[in-house]
């Protein structure tokens, strides 16, 4: 737990107490899972949530993405590049992300859409590896489609790890740290931000890494300014 009450805050580890005037949050957030069978052992064997980090890995293959926001959009265009084939598999009968995003992939020769339709199960194949995706149509429960697919990215979104942090720091609706405009500066004095924990755009290690360096620097110079 962290309390941000007065200052200095305090921070209660598993085995600890830990008193700090200023505080850098760096806490990220996990991506969201869909908990059907075979997604936890098909992890790093095909099951991802970042097509940036491993489209490359299936160029060639036939892939699928799960989702209907800008993120699985984007994901599909990705993949699209180097992928034999793309099956975008998405719950409902249209899609939430922006309509630019969403022409584009409709548009796509290489992609194909699933409409009303969600992941049942993944399978894995010799060596540990996706080889099937069964998908489930969600009007017909009887309609099931077995997919052959050699990776599947799940792109339904993120958590931010902020519960810490519920009614002491301001928050975006979907509890995402607010940080003040060109800084990393939360809503409460000496408190930082750095990574994915407030940011809901960009999610990549080198963006991370950049703004861990603007949190250190921010830090270091409002405690300066303090004492």
């Amino acid at each position: 737990s962290i309390d941000l009450s007065k200052r200095p805050f305090t921070i209660t580890t598993n085995n600890s107490v830990i008193t700090a005037h200023s505080i850098v949050v760096a806490t990220g957030a996990d991506s969201r899972w869909l908990g059907v069978k075979g997604e936890e052992d098909l992890k790093g064997g095909g099951v991802s949530s970042c097509a940036t980090c491993d489209g490359f890995l299936f160029s060639g293959k036939p892939v699928v993405v799960v989702g209907g926001g800008d993120t699985a959009m984007e994901d599909a265009l990705v993949l699209a590049r180097t992928s034999s084939s793309v099956v975008l598999i998405h719950r409902r009968d249209s899609f939430r992300a922006s309509k630019v995003l969403a022409d584009a992939v409709l548009a796509h020769g290489k992609i194909t859409v699933m409409w009303n339709s969600t992941v049942k199960e993944f399978v894995g194949g010799d060596g540990g590896m996706l080889s099937t995706v069964v998908v489930q149509n969600v009007d017909d429960e009887a309609n099931v489609t077995e997919l052959a697919a050699e990776a599947a990215f799940v792109a339904i979104g993120h958590i931010p790890n902020t519960w810490l942090f519920k009614g002491q720091l301001e928050m975006t609706s979907s509890d995402y740290l607010v940080t003040r405009e060109t800084s990393t500066h939360c809503s409460t004095p000496g408190v930082f931000a750095a990574g994915d924990v407030a940011d809901w755009v960009y999610r990549q290690a080198v963006t991370s890494a950049g703004s861990g360096s603007q949190a250190a620097l921010d830090a270091e110079r409002w405690l300066s300014e303090q004492m």
